[in-house]
């Protein structure tokens, strides 16, 4: 019984320190909806819309969304972002939660491996290392900043494989 409590509390402890982020599996489910169901479950979850940018023939529409920031205002400072990019055009859709953790960066890790995602290729980009996992239907492509300094921001970008193509083209 006492094995059981102790392990209640981790999961409620842990559960509690990242309450502020969505889970990996999380983020491969709404990277599969519109606009309007990830607005609905991100202002469910205390996450604020802030701005949106049209699609142009050119370039993907998008919506931004912050964390706790009712009252976020563009060049304020962010922990957590969340960016949903779509394209009626080519019917393609990807979801991107950038912060600034490094815990919260491991935790990502360890999820994607426990859910068997594998590293299918790298880069550098911009002076980032940037990594593409792949597993069944779904690619995350993973942006490392060359350090670990609170400045550096962490992305993670999830697609299906399709809307991958489309969207790095």
């Amino acid at each position: 019984m006492k094995k059981v409590l102790v392990l209640l509390t981790f999961l409620f402890a842990s559960s509690f320190m990242f309450c502020q982020n969505l889970t990996v599996e999380q983020f491969l489910e709404l990277s599969k909806k519109s606009l309007g169901e990830i607005e609905e479950q991100l202002s469910g979850s205390n996450w604020f819309f802030f701005e949106g940018v049209d699609e142009t023939p050119e370039s993907f529409g998008n919506a931004k969304f912050v964390f706790e920031r009712p009252q976020f205002k563009i060049g304020d400072s962010v922990q957590y972002l969340v960016t949903y990019y779509y394209s009626e055009e080519e019917s393609a859709n990807s979801i991107e939660f950038s912060h600034r953790n490094k815990t919260t960066y491991d935790s990502f890790l360890i999820q994607m491996q426990n859910l068997k995602f594998e590293l299918k290729d790298s880069k550098t980009d911009d002076g980032n290392i940037i990594k593409v996992y792949k597993h069944g239907g779904f690619i995350i492509e993973v942006s490392l900043p060359p350090n670990f300094e609170k400045a550096n921001t962490y992305k993670f970008m999830f697609a299906k494989k399709s809307d991958y193509k489309k969207i790095r083209k």
